[in-house]
């Protein structure tokens, strides 16, 4: 099968991942909860799997990294245990038309429970989301931004950096949602300004599903969501609040998280290569669908993420036709209503196509070439 569903986890796993994955189930051991060498040896791993993460996107010691189980929760503790520090008062939190189900959910459970007022900033003619926009949103009771650095429909880019100037001017948190960038493009949380970071780890980090981690600026308050053991003061009835152990109560995903950090080191040791084929496979995607008639093009940037639809099918239907010519795709509404709204693709969705360090152009022709046999 041609796999281009890469958006949604992507297929190519390097081998050293595999070898750190198979290492740890064959010695399980729980990391920080017991005295003896295992325990021991796997608590180093992750620590140094934290630090390497940490590392790789331009944080310093103001920083710190909690590891979740997929960016999903990343992004619900980022929104539930920093606004829940304001549930007494009036507050005002911008995001954006390009927010996955992830942001956009958690934020209107808030506005239920407090006073709340979200101020949804759409993209531009270009549908892109405008740095200035976002600066314009902004009033005296804002106390978030949330912003979604590639969209995993259209693929189009955010500015973060100017944004995130913006938000460092008024003092207030920048919170990025990078699960389609991470892996991509080179992110400095540093040089953005960036307060709050979500990752996956199973889509541009290589690494295996059911792995995840936020990155946070510890001046900010972040209260836990997810109360249990942590390994310290387990004399307490109280949550402890010093990260990272507050924020992981339960067993961590030892293998998952080690593993990810064979496939993240690899990943940024490739990284050139890797943007290069995604922006060269985007771009000829791009091209040829322009030039086939019928098709309704949504996507402009070569980040490796491409929607259209074509002539008055559904979006499934196309997806079903491609799965039976051996092409995985991703059709529907990806778990972003908001901008299927703004492009009028709530009723049909759009037939999404990813492109992974996997793919090559013969990958991109067969779709192609599918495509323009249906206006025969």
């Amino acid at each position: 099968m041609i796999y281009l569903d890469n958006a949604a986890t992507s297929r190519f796993k390097p081998r050293r991942m595999f070898d750190e994955m198979f290492k740890q189930l064959s010695y399980s051991a729980n990391p920080g909860r017991g005295g003896h060498n295992d325990s021991i040896d796997t608590a180093i791993k992750i620590y140094d799997t934290r630090q390497l993460l940490k590392s790789l996107l331009g944080c310093d010691e103001r920083y710190e990294l909690i590891f979740t189980s997929n960016c999903t929760e990343a992004c619900n503790l980022a929104i539930f245990g920093y606004l829940f520090n304001f549930k007494n008062q009036h507050i005002d939190v911008i995001f954006t038309s390009n927010e996955h189900n992830s942001v956009a959910r958690p934020l209107h459970q808030l506005k239920n429970m407090m006073d709340i007022n979200l101020i949804e900033v759409t993209p531009d003619k270009d549908g892109v989301i405008s740095p200035v926009a976002v600066a314009n949103a902004i009033t005296a009771d804002t106390k978030l931004i949330c912003v979604n650095h590639i969209s995993n429909v259209t693929g189009n880019m955010t500015d973060i950096f100017q944004i995130g100037k913006t938000a460092k001017l008024h003092n207030i948190p920048l919170f990025v949602d990078g699960a389609q960038s991470l892996g991509h493009v080179n992110l400095d949380m540093t040089e953005n300004n960036i307060a709050f970071l979500a990752g996956a780890g199973h889509k541009g980090l290589h690494g295996s599903q059911g792995t995840g981690f936020l990155i946070y600026d510890t001046q900010y308050n972040l209260l836990p969501i997810r109360y249990g053991g942590t390994g310290t003061h387990s004399e307490s009835l109280t949550q402890p609040c010093v990260p990272p152990e507050a924020y992981e109560s339960g067993t961590v995903n030892s293998a998952g998280i080690i593993g990810l950090g064979a496939s993240a080191e690899w990943t940024y040791q490739n990284l050139a290569k890797i943007s290069l084929n995604t922006r060269y496979l985007t771009g000829e995607l791009l091209y040829g669908l322009k030039q086939i008639k019928n098709v309704r093009l949504y996507s402009s940037q070569t980040t490796g993420v491409v929607s259209f639809n074509f002539k008055d099918y559904s979006s499934t239907d196309i997806g079903d036709y491609l799965n039976e010519h051996d092409i995985a795709v991703r059709c529907g509404l990806h778990c972003a209503p908001l901008i299927h709204t703004q492009l009028g693709t709530l009723e049909c969705g759009t037939v999404r196509v990813s492109v992974g360090y996997n793919n090559n152009i013969k990958d991109i022709h067969a779709l192609l070439r599918h495509i323009d046999n249906l206006n025969r």
